[in-house]
């Protein structure tokens, strides 16, 4: 039920918008809000409207024509932090996402991070950058990872399965139909069940979606019903931005360390250069180098011992 404070907050707003000759076009009921679909010379965006105890009346971005939202923004006092490259809309209470790197890299670990934190400190890592870790610099992955985890509303947990484990894992799933799939939907449940330990999951969790739902499902400790699987839900929901940031530099450090004792300067991807350092570690070391470093089952294994 829409509270009186929100109800106002609406009102106000629409007399405001329609004194510049902006209409609402549509209305939708959001957990705490409502979101406004609007429209003036041409052009539209919505917007949603919050109203808490804490921080009162709050007007936040939700798509649309960047330069129209900017003027509407403007008129309301509300939030233009993400209309740069994002489209952050951020709903209020307690969030979870989840995110993995290394992947579809030949070196290195395979690692997953799972984030939890309030709405407030989900604005605040909007500003602070977040976003797909894919696109930023290896520098700011780590400059983004430093602040992150030192903030004191953020909850975070990391699964990483360095390569001697994920090629054993491989090997044992794939003896029981399964594959890669199924070690990463393990470990997205392993971060979550250590992010949640002795504590109650928030109503909303997002994964980057990687796979169906039955596949992840077994794995998971909390209810399936708090869990939606999103495709590049870094660019919607900041708590997957920050797992993704988290993973990456987490990937990252210790591909460094395994470049240090390996003696070989080792790289993400499962390109043309990959298969060059690999060759290097397998002249410094032989063959059973590549299970120390990689997984094994990706395709450049047979084109490095060839």
């Amino acid at each position: 039920m829409r509270s009186k404070e929100l109800t106002d907050h609406l009102e106000v707003t629409v007399k405001k918008l329609s004194s510049v000759g902006v209409s609402v076009t549509d209305r939708k009921e959001l957990p705490y809000g409502i979101q406004l679909s609007l429209a003036g010379n041409g052009s539209s965006c919505k917007i949603n409207l919050y109203h808490s105890r804490k921080k009162g009346n709050s007007v936040v971005q939700a798509g649309g024509d960047r330069g129209f939202l900017g003027m509407i923004l403007e008129l309301l006092g509300g939030s233009n932090r993400s209309v740069r490259e994002s489209s952050f809309s951020i709903p209020p209470g307690l969030r979870a996402g989840s995110d993995e790197a290394g992947k579809g890299d030949y070196f290195g670990p395979l690692v997953v991070a799972a984030v939890a934190c309030d709405q407030s400190t989900a604005e605040d890592l909007v500003a602070m950058g977040v976003g797909d870790s894919k696109k930023l610099s290896a520098a700011k992955v780590r400059e983004l990872y430093q602040k992150i985890t030192v903030m004191s509303n953020v909850r975070y947990a990391v699964c990483s399965i360095p390569p001697r484990e994920y090629n054993r894992l491989f090997d044992a799933f794939r003896l029981q139909g399964k594959n890669s799939l199924d070690i990463l939907a393990m470990a997205h449940g392993k971060a979550f069940k250590d992010l949640f330990a002795h504590r109650e999951p928030p109503a909303a969790v997002v994964v980057d979606k990687f796979c169906e739902m039955n596949r992840l499902r077994p794995w998971l400790t909390i209810p399936v019903s708090r869990v939606e699987l999103r495709v590049r839900a870094e660019d919607s929901e900041p708590t997957v931005a920050a797992a993704s940031i988290i993973a990456r530099s987490v990937y990252l450090n210790e591909l460094s360390v395994l470049s240090s004792v390996h003696g070989v300067m080792l790289s993400p991807g499962a390109g043309a250069p990959v298969d060059r350092l690999g060759k290097k570690l397998v002249d410094l070391h032989g063959d059973s180098i590549l299970a120390e470093t990689a997984k094994v089952h990706f395709a450049n294994s047979k084109r490095i011992v060839s």
